[in-house]
């Protein structure tokens, strides 16, 4: 061996007693709720509140009637969170879920709702090119208006690096909420949120919890400050399951998209019997 292959033998070798630990040595439950030792998440795991428990990098609570997550776990460190890879892979249907109850992008087109990242962000993930295309699963998108995705989800998601960063590690959870008629989009009829929280705990003394509303109502003068939408986590967890919400009221919209519909059916319908019904029930809207 040359004096060459010898120092740099010596070098590696050093190199691998002194280094600092991977990111990886860094996770405990690595996103699997089954390893999870914060029993205040353990009851939105369960078969009888998920019709299918998908775990990878994070754990989907996955609901086949509503065709979408009603719970995310995951897992997020301080290391891990500071890192950044630029480019964005595109979002996939995600096979796991069962065929006759996935979703897919196109859901989303023209329907005005943003594709939002539920419970495992591309930014608290996006060290590691398999945990930032997981984010990307449709299982883990919900439809959110543009101000709940791009401002209140925001100041949420920020909050929870800078808490990582600060405690080290985090467990978070996520959940959704549903009002008693709640709006069906795109072909999957996909049901749309009312609400959302998010839990956040180093699993010692640390543990906080948000709620938001889906709309667009934004106070642009404090709607960055993560506090404006702290919950008591006891009240948080007791309206899981339940209605949450108002439904939509019959608007002017909705009006004048049915008087359209019913001058489609005149014009096509034969049975005048029929037509002079939707006639009747056309000018009564006017």
């Amino acid at each position: 061996m040359n004096l060459k292959t010898s120092l740099v033998t010596i070098l590696f070798c050093g190199w691998m007693l002194y280094a600092p630990p991977t990111f990886a040595s860094d996770f405990v439950t690595k996103g699997d709720i089954r390893k999870s030792t914060v029993e205040m998440f353990k009851p939105f795991f369960t078969p009888e509140k998920c019709d299918q428990i998908l775990v990878d990098t994070f754990t989907i609570c996955y609901d086949h009637e509503r065709k979408s997550p009603t719970a995310v776990y995951v897992e997020v460190t301080g290391p891990t969170v500071i890192e950044d890879i630029d480019k964005r892979p595109p979002f996939f249907t995600d096979k796991r879920v069962e065929k006759d109850y996935r979703t897919t992008s196109k859901d989303y087109t023209n329907t005005g709702y943003d594709r939002g990242h539920f419970g495992a962000s591309d930014a608290s993930h996006d060290w590691d090119k398999k945990h930032q295309k997981a984010t990307y699963s449709m299982a883990n998108i919900v439809p959110q208006t543009p101000f709940a995705n791009r401002y209140k989800f925001i100041a949420l998601e920020k909050h929870e690096r800078e808490m990582a960063v600060k405690y080290g590690r985090l467990e978070n959870l996520t959940i959704a909420f549903w009002n008693n008629r709640p709006k069906k989009i795109g072909k999957s009829q996909l049901h749309v949120p009312s609400a959302f929280a998010k839990m956040y705990t180093d699993g010692k003394d640390y543990k906080e919890c948000f709620f938001i509303w889906n709309n667009d109502k934004y106070d642009k003068s404090n709607g960055q400050d993560p506090n404006k939408y702290k919950q008591n986590c006891d009240v948080v967890t007791a309206m899981w399951g339940t209605q949450v919400g108002e439904a939509d009221k019959w608007s002017m919209k909705d009006r004048d998209a049915l008087i359209d519909l019913l001058d489609k059916y005149i014009e096509s319908e034969k049975n005048q019997s029929k037509v002079g019904l939707a006639t009747s029930l056309k000018n009564a809207l006017k």
